[in-house]
């Protein structure tokens, strides 16, 4: 369960800039996954909401107000 501060990468030493890349692929690689919603969105990002059993895939919204349920987990 990964997620990043931001998603934007500030202009520093070598070391701390490969740390923030580090982090930013690691909440890409689990979708943000976490009990609760990130705070650095964008319209259309997924997270994983690991809070709800099954975890429950999340689309934020356009208005980039809101995550909406897209998928929970269950069979289809």
């Amino acid at each position: 369960m990964t997620q990043a501060q931001s998603f934007v990468i500030i202009n520093d030493d070598g070391a701390a800039v490969r740390a923030q890349m580090n982090a930013i692929f690691a909440a890409l690689r689990s979708t943000s996954s976490g009990e609760v919603a990130p705070t650095a969105t964008a319209p259309g990002m997924l997270w994983l909401d690991t809070s709800t059993t099954p975890p429950t895939l999340m689309l934020r919204d356009l208005a980039d107000a809101a995550f909406e349920p897209l998928l929970d987990g269950g069979e289809y």
